[in-house]
């Protein structure tokens, strides 16, 4: 798998609520670290805006075809 194959990805927890979609990959090294997800708008990727949640890459479960699975808690509303 590459990590451009992460990108736009749906990202999905355990319970199956969806999370966002991938917008970021972080590395270090050869190493990944964290994936950052959230709302993958169009203006944002317009602007270069992020915002959204670092999901460490521990708490990857698996890479299904359609979803990246977390072991996350989904995010809180306000």
């Amino acid at each position: 798998m590459r990590l451009s194959d992460l990108r736009d990805k749906r990202v999905r927890s355990l319970d199956g609520e969806t999370l966002g979609r991938v917008h970021e990959v972080h590395c270090e090294g050869l190493k990944v670290t964290a994936l950052m997800c959230g709302p993958g708008s169009f203006i944002e990727r317009l602007t270069a805006r992020r915002a959204g949640r670092r999901i460490a890459w521990d708490k990857v479960r698996r890479i299904d075809r359609d979803a990246v699975v977390v072991d996350a808690q989904p995010a809180r509303r306000k």
